[in-house]
């Protein structure tokens, strides 16, 4: 007798956001970082930046290897706290006092915490620029980058929609043109950023 056998294990080498990467937010079944992600698509996951692999984390030492604008580069996470949450262990965020406060410390002393004027979202402010510079209006009345959310301007005007156990680690970092975007804060340095600059992109103004 011929007996069908279903090798189920070929699904486990599949690796996607949802399985393989620590920046999956299991309570909002989506990325820690960025929005609209597919999280179960193998092509969204090869292509992204960001991505961290539970299988390259260090835990007997606390090291992590992140895939930063396709270079790797290894940080040692000196905060066991902030560690253990990257590694899956989620710190209690029943007393967050996110957006108000930041759950944690930007560990910079060239950051301060912003909070919107509505009271939605906060995130840090790292400013690069030495001009001053006004708030533009709104985002489509902002002077543009590289993409629709790199822009001008001292404080972020679209909401970053991180989940919360990772908000209090994003920055609104303005590099020395005066072009901002949302980065991500580990140990504090920018070791995420958003919308990294294509080498053929000209600043025409």
């Amino acid at each position: 007798m011929l007996k069908l056998i279903v090798d189920n294990t070929k699904k486990r080498d599949i690796i996607t956001c949802r399985n393989s990467c620590e920046l999956f937010d299991p309570i909002t079944e989506s990325c820690g970082i960025k929005e609209n992600v597919n999280v179960d698509s193998q092509y969204e996951t090869a292509r992204c930046q960001n991505f961290l692999n539970k299988s390259i984390v260090s835990q007997s030492k606390n090291t992590i290897r992140w895939n930063l604008i396709g270079e790797e580069e290894d940080f040692i996470i000196d905060d066991d706290e902030l560690f253990h949450e990257l590694i899956g262990k989620k710190k209690d965020m029943s007393q967050s006092l996110y957006p108000l406060k930041p759950d944690f410390s930007s560990k910079r002393e060239d950051a301060y915490w912003y909070v919107s004027p509505d009271g939605n979202f906060g995130c840090w402010v790292i400013n690069d620029y030495k001009k001053p510079f006004k708030i533009p209006s709104s985002i489509d009345k902002a002077e543009k980058g590289w993409s629709y959310r790199v822009y001008k301007s001292p404080i972020p005007l679209h909401d970053h929609k991180t989940p919360i156990s990772l908000a209090s680690k994003v920055a609104w970092y303005i590099d020395e043109e005066g072009y901002g975007q949302y980065v991500l804060l580990i140990c504090g340095k920018i070791s995420a950023i958003s919308s990294p600059k294509p080498s053929n992109w000209r600043n025409s103004h």
